[in-house]
């Protein structure tokens, strides 16, 4: 287990997928692999597993029977909101050695690193 799982209580690529869901709302599968640093196939089995723990369900699209739609269930939403102080502490706790100035510098450095990895350019 991560020191992320330990600190949050769900795996990084779940937590990412809930987090997206809660800040953005209801969206299609293939949005969501779009703004997540994760394969399709990938993304389909967590949200499986997701699924089945209650956190997530999924339907088909009213104006596109082609796509899948995902949302949070209301023991999702409480979920994500119950974590997120387990997660800004963590990241506080993460950051507590380095100065705004590395904080900042590190995290424009992973923005334009994770951009490059998707395949897109950096600023």
């Amino acid at each position: 287990m991560t020191a992320f799982e330990t600190a949050i209580g769900h795996s990084m690529p779940r937590w990412r997928i809930l987090l997206r869901l809660h800040q953005d709302g209801e969206m299609s599968q293939k949005q969501l692999a779009a703004c997540l640093p994760m394969d399709p196939a990938a993304l389909t089995r967590h949200i499986k597993a997701i699924e089945a723990m209650g956190w997530v369900e999924r339907h088909n699209d009213q104006l596109d029977n082609r796509l899948t739609n995902v949302a949070l269930t209301e023991p999702g939403r409480t979920l994500v909101e119950e974590a997120l102080p387990r997660r800004a502490a963590f990241i506080r706790d993460m950051f507590v050695d380095l100065s705004p100035e590395q904080a900042n510098a590190l995290t424009e450095l992973l923005r334009a690193l994770e951009s490059r990895m998707r395949g897109g350019t950096s600023n």
